[in-house]
């Protein structure tokens, strides 16, 4: 099951104020807002729940538009028809909430083998930010790295960090990791891990300057990917990348994208059929 379909994730979009309906067992997730009406999303299901117990669902709760998000394996061919005959009854989002690329890591080979699959400038970063001896350290306050986020953000970074503090209250600490680089005393990068069903996921990260002049993000993620094994994970998800088949959508992310590309994993696409 993946971590949007969970049922602590569910706790986090109902502490959001989203109410959580389930139907033919897949969790959508709906809420009214002023002016467009209610809105529902279903978000990485592996399964399109059934339109004769999913419409009567939708017109209770005044849904005008739904956003569906399946999993990777969904069927393109399904999925198309499927929403080719949800079209007919309600307005399908064409804008997605979720990233349709992403990039994952396999976690069972060794830790030596995992490292050998970073690209040349990603091994010498990581000497180069333990010579700068970075200490990366656990944290059990996710307000350090709110302030963390914001900062490397800049003006609107609350917008990031909205709601993390939720999720982290959620998941911690069976669920949830924060790791925060430390030069000297102060705090210059961290990030937080979420992991469900072997799977750890790359949920939020950030750096100072100061932080990315001293290679922190490559470290912290190196750091992370240890972390991960050794807590039994199976795949590290960076959750989302710039997307080449939609080549306009979120091309401020081509900066980050290249980024996560030099760890060594591989690309998973989900479905863009009625989204774009």
């Amino acid at each position: 099951m993946n971590l949007q379909q969970s049922s602590l994730y569910c706790q986090y979009i109902q502490a959001l104020k989203w109410t959580v309906v389930t139907v033919d067992g897949v969790h959508m997730f709906v809420r009214r807002f002023p002016i467009i009406g209610g809105l529902a999303k279903i978000q990485r299901s592996h399964v399109l729940p059934d339109l004769k117990m999913l419409l009567p669902v939708l017109r209770e709760h005044h849904v005008r538009t739904l956003a569906v998000e399946p999993e990777y394996t969904t069927d393109e061919t399904l999925f198309r028809s499927w929403c080719q005959r949800a079209s007919r009854h309600v307005r399908l989002n064409r804008t997605p909430f979720l990233p349709t690329k992403t990039i994952v890591i396999d976690l069972t080979p060794t830790e030596e083998k995992i490292f050998q699959k970073f690209s040349e400038a990603k091994r010498r970063a990581v000497r180069k930010a333990q010579k700068n001896n970075l200490q990366i350290c656990r944290s059990a306050n996710i307000q350090d790295l709110i302030h963390i986020k914001n900062k490397s953000t800049g003006l609107f970074g609350f917008i990031t960090t909205s709601g993390i503090d939720k999720l982290w209250n959620i998941f911690a600490p069976k669920r949830a990791a924060i790791l925060l680089a430390h030069s000297s005393s102060r705090v210059v990068g961290g990030l937080l891990l979420l992991f469900y069903d072997s799977v750890a996921y790359y949920w939020l990260a950030g750096a100072t300057r100061e932080g990315k002049k001293l290679v922190a993000p490559t470290l912290l993620v190196w750091e992370a990917l240890k972390l991960s094994k050794q807590r039994g994970c199976k795949r590290f998800d960076f959750v989302g990348v710039w997307d080449e088949r939609v080549p306009r959508k979120f091309s401020d992310w081509k900066g980050f994208t290249k980024f996560k590309e030099g760890f060594g994993g591989k690309p998973l696409y989900y479905p863009l059929h009625g989204i774009l």
